[in-house]
């Protein structure tokens, strides 16, 4: 403070010299700075607890169960996100049970892995190294657990059905959408750039954090993940603007087409499905469009991130 204030003391003596203006006292000046520097630090404090209380204790993001009927069929949606709160998991099993019971079966999502070269296409078009890590180690930040799909099979009946594509799937259909003379031009500005080991980077600022130092970092992070989770406008500003559109294209919309298809063409009557949370609005868009019957019949929240 002493040093900043001595910084901000030599400005407005050579600013008021110049100007010909009065010229306040060294001591003077410092203790007004002090006292103006001290409470704009309270108040940024107190705007950032506000912040973090808010998104967290009054307004939480909200993981909703939806359950949709069209007269023959019956589909829960459990939204999902890639981290959570484990006791957030722990209550989609206990529900995804207690379904089964009542003779549901399971769809969930889960990209399927690819040959190397397609992995590293995708990696590049993602521009981060994109591997079986990067879930568990972004949960660290959060200090909240990450997607482990494995607690979801073999409950009750082995009637799991992964309902996703594979990586040399995603990569395919992203090179068939971008043959055209400006989608290569950008393909190849994007090829360019260097890919990001997120992995390492998240591992190596830990490393360097203190205790004190990673609490205000997780105290600060789990407000932002909260409101990015409720908001899906936030989420698909995020997409559109910061990440790659052709990919996420393929990676939302038409994996969106792949499930509705296959819950329209499916045998079974009743089904269980867990899928990320920005899937459920357009799937339902894309079942309607089929049938007109099709309509939420039931609402539930989970739990949220404490």
């Amino acid at each position: 403070m002493l040093i900043y204030g001595t910084i901000f003391y030599w400005i407005h003596y050579l600013y008021r010299k110049k100007r010909k203006k009065e010229i306040q006292k060294y001591k003077s000046f410092l203790i007004n700075f002090i006292k103006k520097a001290s409470f704009s630090i309270v108040l940024l404090i107190l705007i950032l607890w506000s912040f973090w209380y808010y998104q967290i204790n009054i307004s939480p993001a909200k993981m909703m169960e939806y359950t949709i009927r069209n007269w023959d069929k019956t589909v829960v949606f459990q939204e999902m996100s890639h981290i959570w709160a484990k006791s957030f998991y722990e209550e989609v099993k206990d529900n995804l049970i207690s379904y089964k019971k009542d003779s549901f079966v399971y769809f969930f999502e889960w990209v399927r892995p690819g040959k190397k070269e397609n992995v590293e296409k995708f990696d590049q078009a993602m521009w981060i190294n994109f591997d079986e890590n990067l879930y568990k180690n972004f949960s660290k930040i959060y200090w909240v657990d990450f997607q482990d799909n494995s607690i979801y099979l073999w409950l009750i009946n082995d009637l799991d059905f992964n309902i996703d594509v594979s990586i040399d799937w995603i990569v395919e259909e992203y090179e068939k959408n971008n043959k055209s003379e400006q989608k290569v031009e950008n393909k190849e500005i994007q090829e360019d750039k260097e890919i990001i080991d997120i992995n390492s980077k998240i591992i190596d600022t830990l490393s360097q954090l203190n205790e004190k130092e990673l609490k205000i970092l997780v105290f600060i992070n789990k407000a932002i993940l909260n409101t990015l989770i409720k908001s899906d406008s936030a989420q698909e500003l995020i997409t559109n603007n910061f990440a790659n559109k052709q990919l996420f294209d393929v990676i939302l919309n038409w994996r969106n087409r792949i499930l509705t298809k296959e819950i329209i063409e499916s045998e079974y009557k009743k089904i269980y499905i867990t899928y990320w949370k920005l899937h459920f609005s357009w799937v339902l868009d894309l079942l309607k469009q089929n049938d007109q019957n099709w309509k939420i019949t039931n609402k539930k929240e989970l739990i949220s991130i404490k």
